[in-house]
């Protein structure tokens, strides 16, 4: 079996810790399983179909619009207050900080960096919260990139080179940055941020039998009363696992369910009609 964590190995420090703890888990619940990178441009799709993930990150939009059958594991519970000791995320829209956009209004129109259509944080949540502000016969508000943007960092680049005015990134992998990467995350500031979504859920293949869901998950809910756990939750700016279920993430297929019925995309076609993949 494996674990992953590439979701949120957004440095090469945080992916250190991710390796550290994750590791843990296994030992303490009994499960033979190795770390695996599978870093970019190696595509998450392919990482979730594996028939031997014992414990990986996966975005809550796939798992629940795809019908998946993965074993939810837990999910992670950031420490900062904005997350009120909840397994939630926002997304953020971010600028250069040079930007003469002090509000996301002042940028429509502009190009807007985004993830493939199965993120949500990186696409699906944007394109609810955005169809919100948007005039009734407005089909979108943004412009594409140049070129796709698929991982949080590529937004983020885009962002600082000037190749989008905005960028749209989960809260979460941005407060790791801020906390590992401050010279990078000096570059770009938030002009909005969506409601909370529940975030990404750490799951098991849908092979896994039922005893060794019941150990992992039961070290990952103790794991904020573990003391050999502490500094590493401290490194990945968390609280806490927290139990989850499948009908936690039902929301989010509301949210691309109401933008398709309203026909609204989160940014203009490169040259063909935007669709959710």
């Amino acid at each position: 079996m494996i674990a992953n964590a590439r979701m949120y190995a957004v440095a090469a420090p945080v992916g250190q810790v991710w390796r550290a703890l994750l590791t843990y888990v296994g030992e303490r619940a009994g499960v033979a399983w190795a770390y695996v990178e599978h870093a970019a441009p190696a595509p998450l799709s392919a990482l979730w179909a594996r028939p031997d993930c014992g414990c990986v990150f996966m975005c809550g939009f796939p798992f629940v619009s795809a019908g998946s059958r993965h074993r939810l594991l837990a999910a992670p519970v950031p420490s900062l207050p904005r997350y009120a000791d909840r397994p939630a995320y926002f997304t953020e829209f971010i600028v250069r900080d040079d930007a003469a956009f002090t509000t996301l209004e002042a940028a429509f129109g502009g190009r807007l960096a985004c993830m493939l259509p199965e993120s949500n944080s990186g696409y699906n949540a944007p394109r609810h919260y955005l169809m919100a502000k948007a005039a009734a016969s407005a089909g979108t508000l943004f412009r594409p990139t140049a070129a796709p943007t698929p991982t949080p960092r590529q937004v983020i680049d885009a962002v600082i080179r000037g190749e989008a005015e905005v960028g749209v990134v989960d809260s979460y992998v941005l407060d790791l940055l801020r906390m590992h990467a401050p010279a990078l995350m000096a570059q770009v500031r938030t002009v909005a941020v969506t409601p909370a979504s529940p975030i990404p859920p750490l799951v098991a293949s849908p092979l896994t039998d039922d005893d060794t869901v019941v150990r992992v998950r039961a070290v990952l809910l103790d794991l904020h009363l573990d003391p050999a756990c502490t500094g590493w939750l401290a490194q990945l700016r968390l609280a806490r696992f927290a139990q989850v279920s499948a009908q936690d993430y039902d929301v989010l297929a509301c949210y691309a369910s109401e933008a398709d019925q309203a026909g609204f995309t989160l940014t203009g076609a490169r040259g063909a009609k935007e669709s959710r993949a």
